[in-house]
């Protein structure tokens, strides 16, 4: 993508960029770019009669597979310092 282009899209977004920051997002808009036409290859593929895909998501039940707190003892026993079951950190401000 040319800096024209990207200056021209940086106008329209109303995006205040130096020609520095948009050499930088030149170079990332070309891997951008050639993602897309990965993505839009795959899709005419899948349009292909010989070629059948799914694009479905596979999901299964949300279910809780373990015992709440089972691992509890064995996390604050790692801690390197803890009051009352809670993590004690230094006081930040």
């Amino acid at each position: 993508m040319e800096l024209e282009d990207i200056r021209k899209l940086a106008n329209m977004a109303r995006l205040d960029m130096s020609d520095e920051e948009m050499s930088e997002m030149a170079h990332d808009f070309d891997g951008i770019l050639e993602y897309v036409g990965h993505v839009q290859e795959a899709v005419k593929l899948s349009q292909v009669d010989d070629v059948k895909f799914s694009f479905a998501n596979v999901m299964r039940e949300d279910v809780v597979t373990n015992e709440g707190g089972y691992y509890t003892d064995k996390i604050i026993a790692q801690f390197p310092d803890q009051e009352d079951g809670y993590l004690k950190v230094k006081q930040i401000l």
